[in-house]
């Protein structure tokens, strides 16, 4: 009997002692681990606030005079300026895109001596139009309530959004009509710029200046050259004054000879008010016909070619992507401790 009792402690012993033992010997020689480090991964880019149009306070010098005024509302008069207001809502759309893109570009950038001390002007040659949406009620008459709503939302609907290439924003710049193929940023100004090269850009015939034809009479269109270019020499044969033509991939103009005068297209579209670049140069029954394409320098995205797209069914992104190649919509944003 006492042999059976010991067997039974023995095996008592085995059964529940020893893993219990077991269990906290193993329990208490688990060393202990250190707490998991979140790390703040986030890069400055990531970490930047966004902002909205009306966050944004933009400086103008309308006319010479000096204004402070919000975002949103200064782009609501460049959409107005810019494009018509009858276009498509997703043109428009990209048009508010593009010229809060190019507004920011000039915001960031030191302001020009002519600004006196602004950061963008009204002037459409160097900056872009302005005029405040107001203003256009005379132009738009019974639409200007339709109109007005369309101006504002477009750029409502797209607030804060720019267009960036590698993080930063782009020069956004964009022009009436394309000949059918937008131009080469490296061809017009020189220098290139990966996202603004030529594209093909349809449905520009819409356009009320996608063709025009200037005709001068010889010693006119002579005479006009010489006023600038003292030392030409003219052929007495009109046929020759024209010569060494180089164009552009979209067919604009790079540079040309006239009476033995080496010179841009641009200078050229310059001195006898063409609409583009893409012109070609007649001698037809004793006149000197030049017939231009395109309306602009041709360059970023085509209003007319916008509008053709939206009509195609196209949004805003689609149209913005097509003319500014590689590039991705964003939101303005303000990086930290700035």
């Amino acid at each position: 009997m006492k042999k059976f009792i010991l067997l039974c402690i023995a095996l008592w012993v085995i059964i529940f002692a020893v893993p219990s033992f077991m269990s906290r010997k193993i329990w208490n020689e688990v060393p202990e681990l250190p707490l998991p480090i979140v790390a703040d991964d986030k890069t400055e880019e990531e970490s930047a606030v966004q902002l909205a149009d009306n966050d944004v306070t933009v400086t103008l010098n309308y006319n010479g005079e000096i204004k402070n005024i919000p975002l949103g509302e200064y782009l609501e008069g460049v959409v107005a300026s810019e494009m018509p207001a009858l276009f498509p809502d997703e043109a428009l759309k990209a048009q508010a895109v593009a010229a809060r893109t190019y507004t920011m570009k000039k915001i960031a950038a030191p302001p020009a001596e002519e600004h006196n001390g602004a950061a963008v002007c009204n002037n459409p040659s160097h900056c872009k139009g302005y005029e405040p949406i107001s203003a256009f009620a005379s132009n738009w008459n019974t639409a200007t309530e339709e109109y007005t709503k369309k101006i504002r939302r477009s750029v409502a609907e797209t607030d804060g959004e720019i267009l960036l290439y590698e993080g930063e924003p782009i020069t956004a710049v964009f022009h009436s009509t394309s000949s059918g193929k937008t131009e080469n940023a490296a061809d017009v100004w020189g220098g290139n710029v990966p996202y603004l090269v030529s594209v093909d850009s349809y449905g520009e015939e819409a356009s009320p200046r996608f063709e025009e034809k200037k005709t001068f009479d010889p010693e006119e269109f002579k005479k006009i050259f010489l006023n600038k270019y003292q030392n030409a020499a003219f052929d007495p044969n009109p046929e020759n004054w024209v010569t060494d033509i180089s164009r552009s991939e979209a067919g604009g103009v790079k540079t040309l000879k006239v009476g033995k005068v080496q010179l841009k297209g641009s200078e050229l579209r310059t001195l006898y008010n063409l609409n583009s670049t893409n012109f070609t140069i007649y001698y037809i029954s004793g006149k000197l016909e030049i017939t231009c394409r395109g309306y602009g320098h041709g360059v970023g995205m085509s209003q007319y070619g916008a509008r053709a797209m939206a009509l195609d069914g196209k949004n805003y992104r689609e149209i913005l992507a097509a003319y500014y190649t590689g590039t991705e919509l964003g939101k303005i944003s303000q990086k930290p401790n700035q």
